[in-house]
Parts: C-alpha cells; structure tokens; sequence
C-alpha cells in the first residue's frame, strides 16, 4: 500500500505542476486520508501529501 500512495502523490504532484489543480487537490485529499489509516503519524508520505496539499490549495 505504501507504494501505491507514492504513486498516488506523484500523480497529484504531476497534475499540480500542469496547473490541473481541479484533478490535483482530490486527489491529494483522497491519498492524504488513505495515507492517515494506513501508515503510522508522522510518517513522511503523510507530511509531503499534506505540504503538497496546503500548497495546491493556495495556489
């Protein structure tokens, strides 16, 4: 599963750099709340897709 969230975030990250922040911002929320359940706080994925997030929102 921790893979599959990688790739998730890099996808987000690939729609944010093309300015697509209508398809990024879902998903970032989407992996951002998968990512909570299933990996322990504080862990790294958690805190990149939150920044990454925060980020696309205030774009």
């Amino acid at each position: 599963m921790p893979d599959t969230l990688t790739a998730r975030r890099d996808l987000a990250d690939t729609y944010q750099e093309a300015g697509d922040l209508v398809r990024a911002i879902p998903l970032y929320e989407r992996t951002l709340a998968d990512s909570e359940r299933v990996l322990s706080p504080g862990h790294p994925t958690i805190v990149l897709v939150r920044a990454n997030l925060e980020r696309a929102r205030s774009a």
